[in-house]
């Protein structure tokens, strides 16, 4: 997906790929299931245990084999409660805290020409809803969403197509050590996210971070 709007000009001299969830925000599956199950009124042990969007749906969901309106009648057909797509989405999006301390070390590479990458495995609904309230997702040039690809990291194809976006030296991050290793072996310079410090020591070793 390409950047709605556009991030501001850059080099194309090197290209650093971010992970979304737990890295440039934070969220609460637990939060979700909570809001889920206020909205509709099943049950967050019936949402979790019953996949009704969870395990398998939510898999299906995320690589687009599901869209926001079939979940929507998934799960309307599960309860007597009468509910909007609208009230639906709200429920499910509203689970993320920015991680504000990392947004500087995005904001110094795009101000230096860097080409930014979001790969995620997310959905229609997530993502929406985190570029809406999220201002550091405008700085990123384009965006590789598992939703979108049809496949979820840590799948080569959802690397395959992040690749394509390659200029420069390259560099990834993730919090989730598989996800990190499959990069790896896509070819990528990957190192695990744990904190914007380190972070930033990585991309100033490889000469990504002039600062």
């Amino acid at each position: 997906m390409k950047a709605p709007f556009a991030a501001a000009k850059n080099l194309n001299k090197n290209t650093v790929f971010f992970d979304l969830g737990n890295v440039l925000i934070f969220f609460s599956l637990d939060k979700m299931f909570k809001q889920l199950s206020v909205c509709t009124k099943i049950p967050v042990q019936t949402l979790q245990q019953g996949q009704l969007i969870y395990g398998e749906t939510l898999q299906k969901y995320e690589t687009g084999q599901l869209t926001s309106a079939d979940l929507y009648r998934l799960l309307q057909s599960k309860t007597t409660h009468r509910f909007s797509i609208d009230e639906m989405m709200a429920a499910m999006a509203d689970i993320f805290t920015p991680n504000l301390e990392l947004w500087p070390v995005v904001e110094t590479l795009q101000s230096q020409g860097t080409k930014l990458v979001l790969i995620s495995n997310t959905n229609e609904c997530h993502f929406k809803y985190a570029y809406s309230h999220y201002s550091v997702l405008k700085l990123f040039d384009k965006f590789i969403l598992s939703y979108e690809v049809g496949a979820c990291k840590p799948d080569a194809l959802i690397f395959e197509k992040a690749l394509l976006e390659a200029r420069g030296k390259t560099f990834y991050t993730d919090d989730i050590p598989a996800f990190v290793n499959a990069g790896r072996s896509a070819g990528l310079d990957a190192e695990i996210y744990t904190d914007p410090a380190t972070l930033r020591k990585h991309l100033q070793t490889r000469k990504i971070l002039s600062v």
